[in-house]
């Protein structure tokens, strides 16, 4: 056999296997996003545990300030939900500045999701006073532009990305049965008297974030 024709055969032999793998991570993918609940399985959509460059171009969508990870430390009286209250009132007791944003969800690799969300700011650092219902114990916070970072009224409630078609599709699905579901927006105090405490939860409480408005 002439060198030629063993270099075209080691070419073709390569490019087969390229192509093999590429089916794979293309099965593996689909795989991954067959429904709406795998999306959104909690077990799946959480935290993210690094920050990578899908994150990062994400991030750069909403401001140009750099996501930071921030421990979870809630007040016993801080109320399930309500991270803007929680904030003020802890801004009452300690001083301080309250920064809005978004923490963000990360079903690897193909979704994140920016929650909007409030922290305290003072001494140079943040804290989030406000405890996730599902056990997190950490965000990864993104500050909105300093213009909108005093109000949650001026954040958008939920910031979207998808890395494929497919699980655009899925999303897209998802956000027409959110808008034909109404769900009760309480005032601020109904919202204070009414979510669960910190304390509460602890010792074992569940209701849910979302109160559904009864026909």
């Amino acid at each position: 056999m002439s060198i030629n024709s063993k270099a075209k055969r080691d070419k073709k032999k390569k490019e087969s296997q390229k192509k093999s793998n590429l089916s794979k991570n293309n099965r593996s993918s689909r795989k991954s996003i067959q429904s709406l609940d795998d999306i959104f399985d909690p077990a799946k959509l959480t935290t993210p545990q690094t920050i990578n460059e899908d994150i990062l171009k994400f991030c750069r969508k909403i401001s140009d300030t750099s996501p930071t990870f921030i421990e979870i430390t809630p007040e016993l009286w801080s109320r399930q939900s309500c991270c803007d209250l929680n904030v003020h009132e802890y801004i009452k007791l300690n001083g301080g500045s309250i920064v809005c944003g978004y923490k963000l969800w990360y079903n690897e690799p193909v979704y994140i999701e920016g929650e909007r969300h409030a922290v305290w700011y003072g001494d140079g650092e943040y804290r989030d006073i406000t405890f996730n219902s599902d056990g997190e114990e950490k965000i990864l916070f993104i500050p909105d532009i300093p213009e909108k970072q005093s109000s949650l009224e001026l954040n958008e409630r939920k910031i979207r990305w998808c890395k494929d078609e497919a699980t655009r599709a899925l999303i897209s699905q998802h956000e027409f049965f959110e808008r034909m579901t109404p769900f009760q927006n309480m005032s601020d105090t109904t919202a204070w008297n009414t979510m669960l405490t910190y304390e509460n939860w602890k010792a074992g409480e569940r209701m849910s974030s979302l109160v559904p408005v009864i026909a």
